[in-house]
This record gives C-alpha cells, sequence and structure tokens, in this order.
C-alpha cells in the first residue's frame, strides 16, 4: 500500500511539473511575440529602395534574424528576398524539431517547377514553424519582418553567432551593395533593367521566365562559395 501511494504521488508530481513547464512555455511564447511584434511597430527604414528594419541581424542569403531572448528568434526574408521569391511561389520552412546550422541550407522556395534553398543565418533547433505558410504561402511577399516569419530557432550561443550577422551600417552597404549587383545580373541574364527611378518593382519575380528566375535565385539565395562568409 505504502509503495503504491509513492508510485501515485510520484505521478502526481510529474503531471503537475509537466503541466507548470507546458504553462511557462506558452508564456514564453508569448512573450517573445510581443516583443516581435512591438519592433515591428517601428517606421520602415528605406536602403537602396528595400525595407531594411533596424533591430533585424541579416544573414547574406537574404534571410533575416530578430533575436527576442537570450536563446531564442525569430528567421525569415528579407524585402529583397520576398521580391525576388515572389507572390506566386511556396515556400517549405525546415521541421520542427531539426537542427539547421549557420549559412546551410534550411528553407526551401518553389516556383513554376523549379526549387532553391534559402541559408540559415544561424545554427540551432527549429522550434516553431509558422503555421501561416500552409494556409496562405503569400503572406512573406505581403509581411515579409511580420506574419511572414519562416520558423523559430531556439540556441544556446546567439550572442556568437550573431557576431556574423550584418546590421546597422554595414547592413545598409550590404544592401546598396546587393542592388548594385542585382542590376549588373539582371542586365546579364535577361538584358534588360525591370527597375524604374530607381525604386525596385514589387514582385520581381513575375518579371523573370522560370529559368532567369532559378539562375537568381541561386545567385542572391544560396550564394557561390566565394561570397559565404558564415
Amino acid at each position: 500500500m505504502v509503495v503504491l501511494l509513492v508510485v501515485l504521488m510520484y505521478i502526481a508530481f510529474m503531471i503537475i511539473d509537466a503541466l507548470m513547464e507546458r504553462r511557462h512555455r506558452k508564456q514564453r511564447e508569448l512573450e517573445t511575440e510581443a516583443r516581435h511584434a512591438q519592433l515591428l511597430q517601428e517606421e520602415p527604414n528605406f536602403v537602396a529602395g528595400y525595407n531594411l528594419p533596424e533591430g533585424f541581424q541579416y544573414h547574406r542569403g537574404h534571410t533575416w534574424l530578430h533575436w527576442v531572448s537570450p536563446d531564442e528568434a525569430y528567421v525569415g526574408v528579407d524585402d529583397f528576398g520576398r521580391r525576388l521569391i515572389g507572390a506566386d511561389a511556396t515556400i517549405v520552412p525546415p521541421n520542427r524539431g531539426s537542427w539547421v546550422r549557420q549559412g546551410m541550407h534550411a528553407a526551401k522556395v518553389k516556383r513554376d517547377g523549379h526549387t532553391v534553398d534559402l541559408l540559415s543565418p544561424v545554427s540551432g533547433e527549429v522550434i516553431g514553424v509558422n503555421p501561416d505558410l500552409r494556409r496562405d504561402p503569400s503572406v512573406v511577399n505581403h509581411d515579409a519582418y511580420g506574419r511572414g516569419w519562416l520558423y523559430k530557432i531556439k540556441a544556446s550561443d546567439l550572442h556568437q553567432q550573431i557576431a556574423n550577422l550584418l546590421s546597422g551600417s554595414l547592413a545598409q552597404r550590404w544592401m546598396e551593395d546587393t542592388r548594385d549587383r542585382f542590376q549588373r545580373e539582371l542586365m546579364a541574364t535577361t538584358g534588360n533593367v525591370i527597375q524604374d527611378g530607381g525604386t525596385p518593382v514589387e514582385d520581381i519575380a513575375s518579371q523573370l521566365d522560370p529559368a532567369q528566375w532559378e539562375h537568381l535565385a541561386e545567385e542572391f539565395f544560396e550564394l557561390k562559395d566565394d561570397d559565404h562568409q558564415s
């Protein structure tokens, strides 16, 4: 009888502990979402015609990271990236529970039978995936820095990894270089310039045939070996 009571008490404590942990996890999720939403209330910060919000860190493969706690962050696609992806593409994020590495393939972009990869800005465990991506793939194109986030990541060394990303004046110069490089690549690939007066078009992908899109997407998302910085 005593043994049975001990076992029942142990089970009860385990259940209570699990419920408390679930409650704390939900509270942390709400807090991180609130921090992310607060940052998005800031005015747009346009650089070279593209919105480049301050408070984010950027990978050269055009993914962003928003650090919302010491070991958790959201990951998404920047304004240049979402314009090149286009409104009709599908983004497949990594699976929840999977491990992604900084500068390595994580999510996939599918368009007109062609597939390119997006690189992860940091290494860590994927602890959440945006459910809106399945219901409405165009959410990335409509709200790249907000509802269009791709996945949430957890890593104990985020602080060290962020040192490999771009922010502030470095990010601004990088985006200016991206605009100039894209113009050159676009002319070499298609013979045309699809920007008017220096203002990027909303949906770059719609101006390209599938092969041209794949070439440019691979060039700017997957990066050549000499472009890898992390």
